[in-house]
C-alpha cells in the first residue's frame, strides 16, 4: 500500500481514540487509559498469544504451499497472515501498557489491514478461475479487471470510512453523528462491495452449469468451492464489523472481546485455513493441461 494511504489510516486510527476518549462516560479520569476508552476490557493476554501462534502457524503453512507451487501471484495471502499474527502478538504488550499510542497503532493496523489481502486473493483466485478453467463468457465482468475494480472498491470505502472517523473527532454534535453515519456507511459499501462479488461467483458457477458441466465432475471444480467457502467465512467477518459499528462506542460487541475472537478473527482463519488444504494451483495447473488448444 503507498505511504499516503498509510497515512491516511494512521490518522484515521488517532482520530477513533480521540472520538472514543471524548465520548467515554462512566470511567474515572484517572483510570482512563487508550485501551479502556476504545475496547472497554481488558484484552487477554493468553487469549492474544493464542490466536497470534495460530496465524503464525497458518502463515508458515501457506508459505509452504506457495514456495512449492511458485505461485508468486498468491503472496498476498501468507504475508498478510504474518502480519495478523503479529497484530495479535501485540495485544500483549498493549495489555501491559494500556497507554502506549504506538503499541496501539501497530495492534490495529496489523488486525484492521490484512483482511483486504485475505479478499484481494479471492479475486485474484477468481480471475485465474476464469481464464484458465473456463470460458470468459461465464463472468459478468472481465476476470482480468475483478481484481482490480474490486480493489479499488476496497481503498475507496476505507477512505470514506477514514473520512468518518475525522469528523467524529469534531466538538459538535452534529459533526460527531455525521461522522459515526459516514463510518457506518462505508463498512456497509464495503461488505455490499464483497456480496456483489459472492454473487460473481455464484453468477458464474450457475452459468458453468447451464451449459450442462458439472462442476463436481471436473478437475477445477474444487475452486468454486473454496471459492465460496471462504468467502462466506470472510462475510461473516464483514456482518459482525458492521453490527459492531452500528451499536456505537460501547455498543455489546465492542466491549465483550470473545465476539471478537468468535466473529471476527476465527472466521478469517477458517477462511486462509482453507487453502492450505486446498490450495488452489493443484487444480489450475491440471485443468490449463486439460484445456483444448485455441
Amino acid at each position: 500500500m503507498q505511504s499516503p494511504n498509510i497515512l491516511i489510516i494512521i490518522a484515521f486510527l488517532i482520530s477513533a481514540v480521540r472520538a472514543a476518549s471524548g465520548n467515554s462516560t462512566g470511567v474515572n479520569a484517572e483510570e482512563q487509559t487508550i485501551v479502556s476508552v476504545v475496547f472497554r476490557y481488558n484484552p487477554s493476554k493468553v487469549a492474544a498469544g493464542v490466536a497470534g501462534g495460530l496465524y503464525f502457524i497458518a502463515s508458515l503453512c501457506l508459505f509452504t504451499r506457495l514456495f512449492m507451487n511458485k505461485a508468486w501471484w498468491g503472496l498476498c495471502l501468507p504475508i498478510a497472515s504474518t502480519f495478523m499474527s503479529v497484530g495479535f502478538f501485540m495485544r500483549i504488550p498493549m495489555a501491559i501498557y494500556p497507554n502506549s499510542l504506538p503499541i496501539f497503532l501497530v495492534q490495529q493496523l496489523f488486525t484492521l489491514l490484512p483482511p483486504a489481502a485475505y479478499l484481494a486473493f479471492n479475486y485474484i483466485l477468481y480471475g485465474h478461475f476464469i481464464v484458465d478453467c473456463v470460458d470468459r463468457r461465464h463472468s459478468w465482468i472481465k476476470p482480468e479487471k475483478v481484481a482490480r475494480y474490486f480493489v479499488i472498491s476496497d481503498i475507496t470505502t476505507f477512505l470514506i470510512q477514514g473520512g468518518g472517523g475525522g469528523l467524529e473527532t469534531s466538538k459538535t454534535q452534529t459533526s460527531d453523528k455525521l461522522g459515526a453515519d459516514i463510518l457506518l456507511a462505508g463498512l456497509v459499501i464495503q461488505t455490499l462491495s464483497y456480496a456483489l462479488f459472492i454473487l460473481l461467483v455464484v453468477h458464474a458457477w450457475r452459468s458453468i452449469l447451464r451449459v450442462g458441466i458439472l462442476p463436481r465432475q471436473e478437475p477445477w471444480g474444487m475452486i468454486l468451492w473454496i471459492l465460496m467457502f471462504s468467502s462466506i467465512a470472510y462475510m461473516i467477518r464483514c456482518i459482525y464489523r458492521v453490527i459492531e459499528l452500528g451499536q456505537g462506542n460501547g455498543g455489546y460487541l465492542v466491549t465483550h472481546e470473545i465476539y471478537f475472537y468468535l466473529l471476527d478473527s476465527l472466521p478469517l482463519l477458517i477462511g486462509i485455513c482453507t487453502y492450505i488444504v486446498y490450495w488452489p494451483t493443484k487444480y489450475l495447473d491440471s485443468s490449463s493441461q486439460d484445456l483444448p488448444i485455441k
